[in-house]
């Protein structure tokens, strides 16, 4: 399905396809407000400077979404505000803002490099990925732009408290005094 508006509020989207048989398909500058994605299909979708407010993401194909990326004018970066994620998996979050945002039983094996988090909850699960810091490191980056304008992998006043951590680690400098942990035992393996 391609999506032509700026803004979509109240939608529901079920079982939607947004790809483009293997071409990648540039979301710049859209709002999404109380919408609903129940099991869609975000493969080789770029989400560049983008707003979601209140939005639910169940189910479905997001592990092949580009959830944060900047336009190259006013370097507006993509933000999820007060949205729910559930039962998905999680790996090219790139220059996003999650704020007040709810993770529920979702797949996040990948590495966090620019993402933020402030006010999110993590509840389930979580397995094999690394929250990094505002350490630059080119790599992860790409240009010393990209880097500005991130965030740099902050993590502020968020709950882990009804998660089960297991192989996850948190470097480069980040700082977890704002971090509430699980109350079980963190595993390592």
């Amino acid at each position: 399905m391609k999506l032509t508006d700026k803004q979509y509020s109240n939608q529901v989207f079920k079982r939607t396809s947004f790809c483009n048989e293997g071409i990648a398909v540039w979301w710049t500058k859209k709002k999404f407000e109380r919408c609903q994605f129940l099991g869609c299909d975000f493969s080789d979708v770029l989400a560049r400077g983008c707003r979601f407010i209140e939005c639910v993401f169940k189910g479905g194909k997001l592990q092949h979404f580009s959830m944060g990326g900047r336009t190259s004018v006013l370097l507006r970066k993509t933000v999820y505000m007060g949205c729910t994620f559930e039962n998905v998996k999680l790996r090219s979050l790139g220059i996003a803002d999650f704020i007040g945002c709810t993770f529920i039983n979702c797949d996040f094996n990948t590495a966090f490099i620019a993402a933020s988090f402030s006010k999110c909850k993590f509840v389930g699960k979580i397995y094999g990925c690394v929250f990094c810091g505002p350490k630059f490191d080119s790599y992860y980056y790409g240009n010393k732009l990209s880097f500005l304008v991130s965030n740099k992998g902050r993590l502020e006043d968020v709950d882990f408290s009804e998660a089960s951590l297991t192989d996850v680690d948190f470097r480069g400098g980040i700082d977890l005094s704002k971090v509430l942990m699980p109350h079980t035992t963190i595993n390592r393996m």
